[in-house]
């Protein structure tokens, strides 16, 4: 039986234009916890009783923005995550060079913090924060927070939010686009660490009409596409046995 491993690497050694899609399972090994999971911020806030498709929407972050910024969470803690072998793998494979291409749904940056140069950010990211009133950037070294720990703009007193996709959001035109046009011009198609229950992002994966697909989830994926390589193992550990 041929060794998965030596099969994955045969692939990446032979594509010319890979595109990497991945979910929070590639970033689970850093030790963020997914979002849906049971330490995650979705499944505690339904601990709570409340919606997480409330109290973290748009809407909420506007008429509610003292208790959107002062959400209760008993498992919260700081955490600095670092990327894992994932991250790192993919970063050192595209300087080789390789065509390297990371279409993510996490908002963590951990892609750029490695080195990845060409990363599409379907949620965005919380490493950056604007303005609602005007639209300047913050650093979050740069952010002011008010009495009730609300972040605010000194110039015209505008709420400072984080670059991400809120419920009630929509994916930027631009960005969809752009994950299309990857994976559509793509050889290699790997999707890792994503349940693909997520629209719009779970049908991305229909543009591609490349010549392989291998996931790589530690769960069974259904999927409409012919998949040449299944692999189920933490997507850290996976890489971890490759070689540049």
């Amino acid at each position: 039986m041929t060794n998965p491993i030596e099969t994955l690497q045969q692939f990446i050694n032979e594509a010319e234009h890979i595109t990497f899609f991945g979910g929070a399972g590639v970033s689970t090994e850093s030790g963020l916890p997914d979002y849906r999971s049971d330490d995650g911020a979705y499944t505690e806030l339904e601990r709570q009783k409340l919606d997480p498709r409330r109290v973290m929407s748009k809407r909420y972050l506007i008429n509610s923005p003292e208790k959107f910024f002062n959400q209760p969470n008993k498992n919260k803690k700081w955490i600095k995550p670092e990327p894992n072998a994932a991250h790192l793998y993919l970063a050192a494979l595209e300087n080789k060079p390789k065509d390297v291409r990371i279409i993510t749904q996490n908002v963590d940056r951990l892609h750029q913090t490695a080195g990845s140069k060409l990363v599409v950010e379907l949620h965005g990211n919380n490493r950056h924060f604007h303005c609602m009133v005007c639209g300047r950037e913050y650093k979050p070294k740069e952010i002011q927070k008010d009495e009730q720990n609300i972040p605010r703009c000194p110039i015209d007193n505008g709420i400072i939010r984080a670059d991400v996709v809120l419920f009630g959001e929509n994916i930027k035109p631009e960005v969809l686009a752009r994950a299309k046009e990857l994976i559509a011009s793509s050889d290699l198609l790997i999707i890792a660490g994503t349940s693909l229950t997520v629209h719009p992002a779970k049908n991305l994966i229909h543009y591609f009409t490349g010549k392989r697909v291998v996931v790589i989830n530690k769960t069974p994926l259904k999927i409409d596409l012919p998949i040449d390589l299944v692999i189920q193992e933490a997507v850290g550990e996976t890489f971890k046995k490759l070689s540049v």
